[in-house]
């Protein structure tokens, strides 16, 4: 994986760290912003700095507390675009069935909770909302 470099990670890790003050003031639309100036900051190819993978899971993560389903949409298209060191346990998948559930596509959900179940040996669906677990087994 490959480190950012001086002054652009200075720079993501203020806007990180700014983005994490809003969050915990309910600020969640300006902590959204920040993050998403962290990303552009980001040089490409994106996916070679592990920073990606979090900023887009945060955004997701946030994203969701604001029932904003079609912006984690958007999101977690880019999330495959990141973290490639990672080790691929499902995690992109599962975001990605989440959302697609959450906005009623529910062929792409089960489609994409199919592969994060395979990936990740049923451990995908552990520590979240049981609806989701529901919705895969029927």
């Amino acid at each position: 994986m490959t480190s950012l470099q001086s002054p652009i990670k200075e720079q993501i890790e203020s806007l990180i760290s700014k983005s994490n003050e809003e969050f915990e003031k309910a600020n969640h639309a300006q902590s959204i912003q920040l993050l998403e100036d962290a990303w552009g900051k980001i040089p490409a190819p994106k996916g070679l700095y592990e920073d990606s993978y979090h900023i887009v899971k945060d955004i997701i993560d946030t994203c969701f507390i604001n029932k904003d389903f079609s912006k984690a949409k958007e999101w977690s298209e880019k999330m495959f675009l990141t973290g490639f060191a990672r080790i691929d346990s499902g995690e992109r998948d599962f975001y990605a069935g989440k959302i697609a559930f959450e906005l009623g596509e529910l062929e792409v959900a089960k489609e994409f909770f199919s592969i994060a179940d395979k990936k990740s040996e049923g451990r995908c669906f552990e520590d979240e909302d049981t609806k989701y677990l529901k919705f895969f087994k029927k």
